[in-house]
């Protein structure tokens, strides 16, 4: 008896487990998602897959490297890339390596085809060509940079995109943390709402302050391998967090005017130090950066100043109406009193009513009103009254 043939999936998105899944339950396989763990590989060893899936979901080398690996302990399986990230450059970054890239997002109608054309073994891969590791490697880091320039300048949120600049440069030169610091050149100060390990809502300093402040000041790129001994490195901060800083790139973020209106605050590379590799991948990340910043930030401040208008025209309109209210008491409180002076002794109440569109300016609800208490000549001097100032309250 056969046993029932295997697909792994290494993704961490739900939606695409469910197509996944649809497709193994359809076709007759067995569908096992798991995390992308390189000591997860030689267990695949043992047991080998029909096929790989790989999803790749943010465009940093992290990615790529797993890609990689896969294909080096399973050089013989088929490895699948689903994403919307490295689809114009696959044939850089991954070579021969994959037998096909699904663009996301996708249908399952179309997946089916194209998988099954794998499994059944109708699309071929051409011998890997040989190519030179460190310019392989340089035109990964220049996919990367593509990508996260095309990922950032499509996000136009403020706080999103400062969010997610974070995460994908603590990640495209494999840090622990990383922080964006902003220039506000009215206050003269520094200020960042976003950073891994970043607890407070938003943080401010004064723009000369740490090393942040040096660099803002200077846009001089500072590595530094021995903070503590630094003169602007802030050590209260590792006091009252418990976190240690083995070592910090910092890097000013410019405009395309070449004004600085920014800062990134790398700490502790995962494995060494930073270096000048490390500071030139920064720096080209931050050139692209700047520019989805400025434009976020421009749409940032259309937005407020969207809300003060409507804010002012609220504020107005309150204003208008408390003025008609007063306008409406004070005119009806003059008609009260002249009724009363005439008491209606002698006076008809179409004669009244007629004296009093002559002498005072109605608007078109004060006007109906007159107009019922003149077709109801039966009323009495204080029914009257008693109408005008349940108008008014109105």
């Amino acid at each position: 008896m056969n046993l029932p043939k295997t697909i792994i999936a290494f993704s961490e998105n739900s939606e695409s487990h469910s197509l996944f899944n649809a497709f193994a339950v359809s076709n007759g396989y067995i569908l096992q998602i798991k995390n992308k763990s390189v000591t997860l590989l030689a267990s695949l060893l043992e047991n080998r897959p029909e096929l790989i899936l790989v999803e790749i979901h943010q465009p940093i080398m992290a990615e790529i490297e797993f890609v990689d690996q896969v294909h080096q302990f399973l050089p013989d399986i088929p490895i699948v890339i689903v994403s919307s990230f490295f689809y114009d450059t696959k044939e850089v970054v991954f070579g021969n390596k994959i037998k096909d890239f699904i663009l996301r997002p996708f249908e399952l109608e179309a997946f089916t085809v194209r998988i099954k054309k794998i499994l059944n073994k109708e699309i071929k891969v051409e011998p890997l060509k040989v190519v030179q590791k460190d310019i392989h490697y340089e035109n990964k880091k220049l996919s990367v940079l593509f990508e996260i320039s095309k990922s950032l300048n499509a996000n136009r949120n403020l706080d999103d995109l400062l969010d997610q600049i974070v995460i994908l440069s603590a990640d495209a030169i494999n840090a622990e943390r990383a922080t964006l610091f902003l220039v506000d050149k009215a206050n003269k100060q520094l200020w960042s709402r976003s950073g891994i390990g970043l607890e407070t809502k938003e943080i401010r300093i004064p723009i000369e302050s740490g090393i942040a402040g040096e660099v803002a000041t200077s846009g001089e790129t500072q590595l530094i391998d021995d903070p503590y001994s630094h003169p602007k490195f802030n050590k209260k901060v590792d006091l009252q967090t418990g976190f240690v800083t083995r070592n910090i790139l910092c890097l000013a973020i410019k405009n395309l005017h070449g004004e600085i209106i920014g800062v990134f605050q790398i700490l502790n590379k995962k494995s060494g130090t930073f270096n000048e590799e490390d500071a030139m991948f920064l720096a080209a990340m931050a050139a692209s950066t700047g520019i989805a910043i400025e434009n976020a930030l421009l749409q940032d401040e259309l937005k407020r100043q969207i809300a003060q208008i409507k804010n002012s025209y609220e504020e107005l309109y309150i204003a208008q109406n408390v003025i008609l209210k007063e306008s409406k008491i004070s005119t009806t409180s003059e008609i009260s009193g002249f009724i009363t002076s005439k008491l209606l002794t002698d006076s008809k109440v179409d004669a009244l009513v007629n004296e009093i569109k002559i002498n005072y300016k109605l608007d078109e609800r004060l006007t109906s009103l007159i107009d019922a208490i003149s077709a109801n000549n039966k009323l009495t001097t204080e029914e009257i009254i008693n109408y005008l100032n349940n108008f008014s309250k109105s």
